[in-house]
C-alpha cells in the first residue's frame, strides 16, 4: 500500500471563467511551480478538471501540512487565481497505472 495526499483546489476570486487554464493570470510562475515540484517528484499527477471547476494534484507528502506547505508558495495560490480547497491522506489499494 501506498499513501499519497490528494489537494482539491477551487477557482479563487482571479480565476476568468472566461479564459482557458494556460491563459489565466501568472500561468507561467504557476506552471513553473509545478514543474518544479514534479521535478523534485512531489508531483504523481496534476491537472485541472474539464469543467473548469477546478483541479486536482495527488502529492508525496509527510503529511497533510507538508502537501500544504508545498503549495503555500504557489503564485496561483498567493495571488488567490486557483487555492487549496481541500487536502486529504489517499490510501492506494489498487494500482493499473503500473507505478510501483
Amino acid at each position: 500500500m501506498r499513501t499519497y495526499f490528494v489537494v482539491l483546489q477551487r477557482p479563487g476570486s482571479r480565476w476568468d471563467r472566461g479564459r482557458p487554464v494556460r491563459e489565466q493570470d501568472l500561468w507561467d510562475e504557476h506552471a513553473k511551480h509545478i514543474d518544479a515540484m514534479f521535478e523534485a517528484e512531489k508531483i504523481v499527477l496534476a491537472g485541472p478538471f474539464a469543467d473548469g471547476g477546478g483541479s486536482m494534484l495527488i502529492l508525496r507528502a509527510r503529511d497533510a501540512d507538508e502537501a500544504r506547505a508545498m503549495m503555500a508558495d504557489d503564485p496561483w495560490n498567493v495571488e488567490d487565481v486557483m487555492v487549496p480547497a481541500e487536502v486529504k491522506e489517499w490510501t492506494i489499494f489498487v494500482d493499473g497505472t503500473g507505478a510501483r
